[in-house]
């Protein structure tokens, strides 16, 4: 089965829970959005936590474009409390994986996507700054098209 997400523009729902570094649960909400350009692709996500004051974060990837027959990828973002985060994709099976870190390498993080059909992705992932978790995080990702 071929990556319908982050290869193929596309809008996609997504909903599942988030953790803070102390273990606390709050169930989350958003979309993410891919785009592709001839120079970059896009991919902006707007997550929102259903608290009883809803809180959204939105962030902004920039990604050079996968070149044919390549698994990997590199990838930048900017963060309002994180800085800049470089990354990179790596398409293995039916996962797509990152890996991430802050410009001054005080801050990393992982995500992980399983592609369960054409239309459904199960996202994991992690943050942290040094040692210290600061969140985690489980989402299933539904495609919008």
């Amino acid at each position: 089965m071929e990556h319908t997400f982050l290869l193929r523009p596309g809008l996609w729902r997504a909903e599942g829970e988030f953790f803070d570094g102390f273990g606390n649960l709050t169930g989350v909400e958003g979309s993410a959005e891919v785009r592709h350009y001839p120079d970059k692709w896009i991919y902006e996500g707007l997550l929102r936590a259903m608290t009883a004051t809803p809180q959204e974060t939105r962030t902004l990837y920039e990604i050079h474009p996968l070149a044919p027959g390549a698994l990997a990828t590199h990838w930048s973002s900017n963060s309002s409390t994180l800085g800049t985060l470089r990354g990179r994709f790596l398409i293995l099976s039916d996962a797509i994986l990152s890996s991430y870190e802050s410009a001054t390498g005080r801050y990393r993080g992982q995500d992980t996507l399983l592609q369960r059909d054409e239309r459904r992705y199960s996202a994991r992932g992690a943050l942290f700054d040094g040692a210290k978790l600061l969140s985690a995080w489980s989402v299933e990702l539904r495609s919008a098209g």
